[in-house]
């Protein structure tokens, strides 16, 4: 199984992280296709069909997505199953609502975020 990547502390940088995941146009559509079955978890066959793409490309679709905690993944045998993930989708509207809400105020700390007591919220 893999494992999810633990999550950057900083908003700066999660925001990179679950935005560069949703950078590719079939794995939007499967946040839409997941997101519409949250009540019946989908098996890669089912995204591939549902989206006209092969098992392989929507595996590998799926494992970035599954990395940056979008979607949740469980085996059910010889199948995975995969479900959005609810938390991470207002994870990310919170996150972009704060870096738009900061993007025009000075930044107290010299764009140092490594160092910045904000980082998590960016004040």
């Amino acid at each position: 199984m893999l494992a999810v990547r633990p999550r950057s502390r900083g908003l700066v940088e999660r925001c990179c992280e679950l935005q560069a995941a949703l950078g590719f146009p079939a794995r939007m559509k499967m946040i839409k296709v997941l997101g519409s079955h949250q009540d019946s978890p989908l098996s890669v066959s089912e995204v591939a069909a549902a989206l006209r793409i092969s098992q392989p490309t929507a595996t590998k679709h799926l494992k970035i997505l599954h990395r940056a905690g979008w979607v949740h993944r469980d085996e059910a045998g010889p199948r995975v199953h995969y479900t959005l993930n609810l938390e991470t989708v207002e994870e990310y509207h919170r996150l972009i609502e704060l870096a738009f809400k900061h993007a025009l105020t000075p930044c107290v700390n010299s764009f140092d975020c490594d160092t910045c007591p904000f980082e998590a919220t960016c004040h």
